[in-house]
């Protein structure tokens, strides 16, 4: 697996004209009030979207029009770009673990992880783009608590990924895989994907829709976020992974610096220890 297992507190939190605070079988991140507006986004924080987090990257750079369109892994590219300005550093201050986070950052690159959904998801290269719209209004909904509502952070943003994508390829591909499939793909375990789906398709008010305007607004963000010239946070999964080799390389020196059984010393030594044992020519005779 790609991940470490969740660690995940169980925290009871009573919600105003809410007995019990919860609802029953969606855990701690949906209210029950929230279910009676399905389809109700209160509160936009743009500061919290990929849409706002890609403007405030371009700056004043003009969304000109490519001349070649963005498409396969270029395209994918972009998407992990702007992940990449998306991601909260805040959490480290005071951050509090949702059901998505992983114990510690996995150690594989965001961009690579995405190309890998791409190359085995076998959908659409628009799927990419709903999956960005789609995680937006995920940052975007707000509860009455704040511990419930989610932030993009380097411990959830592969798992948040994942399952934004897969929504994308279900709601929008004729042909797409089994949970198990896509399970196997991500790196995650099979029921941990079940239930990610269940609870975020509930929190996203069972809307997965994308309209064309919107569709053509996060095109021409990715159009210009795929720019080279413009920078953008380096990936906290690039040092995870570059902390796990360099601890891998540890581990084998030390293993290596160990003695090693040397097959020709232990020939030799059986053979003068047959001498040894043995009589002399002379003693024979």
């Amino acid at each position: 697996e790609l991940f470490s297992r969740l660690s995940v507190p169980r925290v009871d939190v009573g919600q105003q004209g809410t007995p019990g605070g919860m609802c029953k079988g969606i855990d701690t991140l949906l209210s029950c009030d929230a279910l009676d507006k399905p389809n109700v986004l209160p509160r936009p924080n743009e500061l919290e979207t990929s849409l706002a987090a890609m403007t405030r990257a371009v700056g004043s750079k003009q969304f000109e029009q490519r001349s070649k369109p963005l498409v396969g892994a270029e395209l994918v590219e972009a998407v992990a770009r702007a992940l990449l300005c998306t991601i909260s550093r805040k959490q480290e201050v005071g951050h509090h673990n949702t059901m998505f986070d992983s114990v510690s950052i996995p150690a594989i690159p965001i961009s690579q992880y995405l190309r890998r959904l791409h190359r085995d998801f076998r959908c659409s290269d628009s799927a990419f783009v709903c999956a960005l719209v789609i995680l937006d209004r995920i940052l975007n909904t707000r509860t009455d608590d704040p511990i419930h509502e989610i932030q993009l952070t380097a411990w959830n943003v592969h798992r948040l990924a994942l399952c934004c994508v897969m929504f994308a390829a279900k709601f929008n591909e004729d042909r797409t895989w089994c949970n198990r499939q896509y399970a196997r793909i991500g790196g995650i375990d099979l029921l941990e994907l079940n239930k990610y789906e269940r609870i975020l398709f509930r929190f996203l008010g069972f809307r997965l829709s994308v309209d064309p305007e919107e569709y053509q607004l996060y095109l021409r963000h990715l159009q210009a976020i795929a720019d080279v010239s413009i920078t953008v946070p380096e990936d906290p999964s690039v040092q995870a992974l570059a902390e796990k080799s360099a601890g891998e390389r540890r581990h084998d020196v030390h293993r290596s610096s160990g003695a090693k059984p040397c097959f020709r010393g232990l020939v030799r030594g059986v053979s003068l220890l047959l001498r040894l044992l043995s009589p002399d020519d002379d003693e024979k005779h």
